[in-house]
């Protein structure tokens, strides 16, 4: 008997998994243009209306659906408003967790991207050594249970975010800011009191800034988007978005723009390669070029950045020297990685945001001979600021509701059954 090729991989749906699809396509819609009548979905998704109601029927049952009548101005036409299905705001939640030296900082999400809580806790990390993080994250987790409680709401997912390449294995690779090295972070906070049943995931904080910053675009969003941000924690990180979810590549290490290089014979970077572009346009290789390094030792590098950032506004030369030149080698990187991935938006984030001005001539001049024949990028500012990365990693944790619904559990009956407000 021959062996299966590709089992399980190219399975043909069952009508329990056909059914989780349509659920989840059904959401997104909501999630994506907000109330919307049956009517409407059965045009956008090409179903017939027996399904949609049924459909529809199935998520009021699992309280993330409820009708609501008519639109704006709608109840002064004539006859009766139209009834419309929106998604409850505040059904599914996930936590979000950021992980610094000295503190972790949770914020609490709704799937409509409502900020329901946050809290931090100090942790106390040796180098190499994981300390108490892993217990200071289930109080937030026993924390984020209680809240979610009190909104009758589903925690489904507790979602941390880390400086550096994590694996799909959810394994925090070797990290410059801690020494961590194939950390299994996971099951550390498993052990520390965290349900099993709970999803736990690990993922690089760029991309989870990255995630957040295309949800943050106006629709229709570009279906491939680079993100890069500077900041001086992680230096410079960057990721991926391709048809709203990260790209992670094979073993999740994917999206490290930061790493591109851009001379093989160049500076080295912390990395362990030479000339990436870390090395060049990262804060401590902006702040040596603008001369700024004595005032990052006394008053640190966040404090020097800002001053850099001030001479700019001020037009001081050698600053603006420094800036178009990081934008001219900023652009070399993004070259080579439109040719890999035809990205049809890019986001600047962190410093980079505030360089904007100075680094798009470069970008535009090194991009030229590629989106002049091929397409044209849009260059964007990141709208979200430092929130970004704890945002995206809220939103990539409720991704599995949106996927599949039927992870919500069905509301008693009564408590379902919803009267158009």
């Amino acid at each position: 008997m021959g062996a299966m090729i590709g089992a399980g991989r190219d399975a043909a749906a069952d009508p329990s998994s056909l059914r989780s699809h349509n659920l989840g396509i059904v959401m997104r819609m909501l999630r994506d243009h907000g109330s919307l009548s049956r009517k409407e979905i059965e045009h956008n998704t090409g179903m017939v209306a027996a399904s949609v109601t049924n459909l529809v029927a199935d998520l009021h049952d699992r309280g993330l659906v409820r009708d609501v009548r008519g639109g704006v101005g709608e109840a002064r036409r004539r006859g009766r408003p139209r009834i419309l299905v929106e998604a409850v705001p505040d059904r599914c939640v996930a936590l979000a967790v950021r992980v610094a030296r000295t503190r972790v900082t949770a914020e609490l999400h709704s799937s409509a991207g409502l900020l329901l809580d946050s809290s931090s806790r100090g942790v106390t990390l040796a180098w190499g050594q994981p300390g108490d993080i892993a217990h200071a994250i289930a109080d937030l987790v026993k924390r984020a249970e209680a809240r979610a409680a009190e909104h009758g709401a589903v925690l489904l997912a507790c979602v941390v975010t880390m400086p550096g390449p994590v694996g799909s294995d959810n394994r925090i690779a070797d990290t410059a800011e801690f020494g961590w090295g194939h950390l299994e972070l996971v099951n550390l906070i498993h052990t520390a009191g965290v349900r099993r049943d709970l999803a736990v995931d690990v993922i690089n904080d760029s991309n989870a800034a990255a995630l957040a910053e295309h949800a943050a675009l106006p629709v229709p969003r570009p279906p491939v988007m680079l993100y890069i941000e500077g900041s001086v924690g992680s230096g410079i990180g960057g990721g991926v978005v391709a048809d709203g979810r990260i790209l992670t590549g094979g073993r999740g290490y994917g999206g490290e723009l930061g790493h591109v290089t851009v001379d093989w014979r160049g500076r080295a970077c912390v990395c362990g390669a030479n000339g990436c572009l870390a090395a060049y346009i990262g804060p401590d290789a902006l702040l040596t070029s603008a001369r700024l390094t004595d005032l990052a030792q006394m008053a640190g590098p966040q404090a020097a950045l800002d001053e850099f950032r001030a001479r700019l506004d001020r037009g001081e030369k050698r600053a603006v020297d420094v800036a178009i030149r990081a934008g001219d080698i900023l652009g070399a990187a993004m070259r080579s990685v439109y040719d890999v991935v035809n990205p049809t938006a890019l986001v600047l984030g962190g410093y980079l945001a505030g360089m904007r001005r100075w680094l798009e001539p470069g970008l535009q001049l090194q991009l030229a001979p590629r989106t002049e024949r091929l397409a044209p990028l849009a260059i964007e500012s990141g709208r979200l600021g430092r929130r970004a990365g704890l945002v995206g990693a809220a939103r990539h944790g409720l991704t599995a509701m949106f996927d599949d619904p039927t992870l919500v559990p069905v509301l008693r009956r009564e408590a379902a059954v919803s009267e158009p407000a």
